[in-house]
């Protein structure tokens, strides 16, 4: 405030300047007053106090100058900030010195209530597997006092019970303060029935070669709780893993199919238990019956078997493969319907004066299995009068007998040969198994016995012995 005081008048002129000067004094104070004399502010818009997540608050600035500088209670120094949690707030403004000196300003403590939008959860108190007739309660979580529940079952609460499978759905949402939200949550519950049985998942073929392992892995909605495997054996073997592995060996189930029921039980918690079952089965290697193993003078209209297998359900095929002992490691196979393998049927055909080498396998739906041991055959040449025997008798009477002894040897073998032809040389010769060519001799028809192989190495021999048309082929075993 300026304070003014009268001038004494000296003359009318004088007293005239003095007045207009005085006049203009005023006019100058009154208007200094009013400029200095204005509130410089800031506010915090919008003004209400209920809003929205994710609103903008801005400051508001009055009777000052900028450019300006921002300080909010929450540290961001914008001149707007977003408001996503609820509580005080306030800015302070720095601006240019005013006409005043007033250069900064603090806006009042405004309390926002910021509605949330609601980002619901089921929480399941207990399990979502359930036993028969019992239930578990749902509980929608991330909870405000403005916010509504609604069930896709009707109830609208926010805790609700389910006895019941299916998948349940918590709708949360608000409009209060103008804020429309509203977002979903789901969870399944599966209520068992009492006839429930837990899947079993096969991590290895169910029929596989003995021995065998077999892998199996429990259902995994059951991931957090108690398994319990039996294999069906004697000892009553048993695992509480939810994936196990069995051994069927044989011993199970006998020589030719071995089959073991593999049980799992479920147990929920301490609460209702419930089981399942699934069958493994292993089938032996098979061989050619031993009868027919070991004959050396088979004729291509000749046949052989195989051992028998039982398999499940549907009836195996048998797989024959056979090797020529002079060219190892090429093999080709003849798969006939039954047991019986047929050599006019084997494709390539089967040479007169060769060996073979033979094994067999089951084929069960369509799926091979292991093949057995090894057995060894021989085809004779064929002849109007010739024979496969030891001892033959030809059509004009004659006949022929040759025997190789003992056998197996340590030593030597005796050939005894007796026979009608005494003018025919008989030709002997040793072959390995591969066909090479060890040694051959004659001597004279008739009836004689000679020594021969004292100085083979240990091991199997073929003796071809032909008078004529006769030929007769014994393998022999030189073992020291």
């Amino acid at each position: 405030m300026f304070n003014i005081y009268p001038i004494k008048s000296v003359n009318t002129k004088k007293n005239t300047f003095m007045k207009l000067r005085n006049l203009l004094l005023v006019c100058f104070a009154l208007l200094s007053f009013g400029a200095f004399s204005q509130n410089a502010s800031v506010t915090i818009s919008p003004a209400g106090t209920v809003i929205c997540e994710g609103s903008t608050l801005s400051a508001v600035t009055s009777g000052m100058t900028g450019p300006f500088a921002y300080s909010w209670s929450t540290g961001e120094t914008t001149p707007t900030i977003v408001a996503n949690v609820s509580g005080p707030y306030r800015v302070r403004v720095t601006g240019n010195t005013l006409y005043n000196g007033i250069r900064q300003v603090s806006s009042a403590l405004v309390n926002y209530t910021v509605v949330i939008d609601p980002q619901p959860t089921i929480v399941v108190r207990g399990d979502v597997n359930v036993c028969p007739g019992d239930s578990v309660k749902l509980v929608g979580k991330f909870r405000r006092p403005y916010y509504a529940y609604s069930w896709n079952t009707g109830q609208n609460t926010a805790a609700i019970y389910a006895s019941q499978s299916g998948t349940y759905v918590l709708t949360t949402s608000t409009n209060l303060g103008g804020c429309n939200f509203s977002n979903n949550a789901s969870v399944d519950i599966n209520v068992f029935d009492n006839g429930f049985q837990p899947a079993i998942t096969a991590l290895s073929p169910l029929i596989a070669c003995k021995p065998a392992y077999f892998s199996l892995t429990a259902d995994p909605g059951f991931a957090a709780y108690n398994w319990s495997w039996f294999d069906g054996s004697p000892t009553g073997g048993s695992a509480n893993t939810q994936t196990n592995t069995f051994l069927l060996d044989g011993s199970g189930g006998g020589p030719i199919l071995d089959t073991s029921t593999v049980y799992l039980t479920v147990q929920l918690g301490g609460g209702c238990k419930f089981s399942s079952s699934t069958v493994v089965r292993t089938i032996r290697e098979i061989e050619v019956r031993s009868q027919y193993c070991g004959v050396y003078n088979y004729n291509s209209t000749d046949s052989v078997k195989a051992e028998l297998v039982l398999s499940y359900l549907t009836a195996p095929q048998y797989q024959f493969e056979f090797e020529e002992t002079g060219h190892p490691g090429i093999t080709w196979t003849y798969t006939p319907n039954d047991r019986w393998c047929r050599f006019a049927d084997v494709t390539p055909t089967l040479q007169p004066n060769k060996f073979y080498n033979i094994r067999v396998r089951p084929v069960i739906d369509g799926v091979p299995y292991c093949y057995g041991g090894t057995c060894q055959i021989g085809i004779a040449t064929l002849r109007a009068n010739h024979s496969t025997l030891s001892y033959s008798e030809r059509i004009d009477g004659s006949s022929v007998d040759a025997q190789i002894y003992p056998n197996p040897s340590s030593s030597e073998f005796n050939l005894s040969l007796h026979s009608d032809l005494q003018n025919t040389s008989a030709v002997v010769t040793i072959t390995d198994l591969s066909g090479r060519l060890i040694e051959t001799f004659q001597f004279d028809g008739g009836e004689n016995t000679i020594q021969f192989g004292k100085n083979l190495m240990n091991g199997i021999y073929m003796v071809t012995v032909q008078q004529g048309d006769f030929k007769n082929v014994t393998r022999v075993l030189k073992s020291n």
